[in-house]
C-alpha cells in the first residue's frame, strides 16, 4: 500500500510505499509495527526524490525553444532534468556547479506549448532547490 503525506504549511506532498497508519517527523506506524524515520537510506537503500512541476504553458502561446532550465540550488550530487510533454518524457543530465546555480540542457527539437518539468537525484544525493527557471527563445509565428 501507498501512503500519501502531504506538508500543510508548503503543501509538498511525499509518497511512502509502506503501510502507515500514522506518521510523526520522527516516527511512523501500522498495524505490525512502530518505525524510526531518519538517516540517509531506505532500508539501506538511496533515496530517490523528484520534485515535478504540472504541465503548463510556459510564457506565451507560440510554440518555443528552451535555451535550458536553471536551478538555483544546493545539492551534493548530480542529477536528472526531465521534460514532460502532452506524449512523451524525455531525461538530461543536470551538474551540480559550486555557486549554487545548476543547468539542465533540453533537445532544441522540443516544441510544445505544455510541459511539465522534473529534477530526479541520482544515487540518493541530497539537493534542495530553492527556484527554477525556464526561459525559452520564442518562435516569430507558430501557435499550431
Amino acid at each position: 500500500m501507498t501512503t500519501i503525506v502531504m506538508n500543510t504549511l508548503t503543501g509538498a506532498v511525499s509518497e511512502y510505499d509502506w503501510d502507515f497508519q500514522s506518521i510523526t517527523p520522527t516516527h511512523a506506524g501500522s498495524a505490525v509495527a512502530l518505525y524510526a524515520l531518519g538517516g540517509d537510506t531506505d532500508a539501506g537503500q538511496p533515496i530517490d526524490a523528484t520534485i515535478t512541476t504540472p504541465k503548463r504553458v510556459w510564457g506565451e502561446t507560440t510554440k518555443s525553444l528552451m535555451s535550458g532550465v536553471y536551478f538555483a540550488m544546493q545539492s551534493a550530487g548530480n542529477g536528472v532534468l526531465q521534460v514532460h510533454t502532452p506524449s512523451d518524457t524525455y531525461s538530461y543530465p543536470v551538474q551540480s556547479l559550486p555557486d549554487g546555480v545548476s543547468r539542465g540542457v533540453p533537445g532544441r527539437g522540443i516544441r510544445e506549448n505544455y510541459l511539465g518539468f522534473s529534477y530526479k537525484n541520482v544515487a540518493g544525493a541530497f539537493f534542495r532547490i530553492d527556484r527554477m527557471e525556464i526561459p525559452s527563445i520564442k518562435t516569430k509565428s507558430r501557435r499550431l
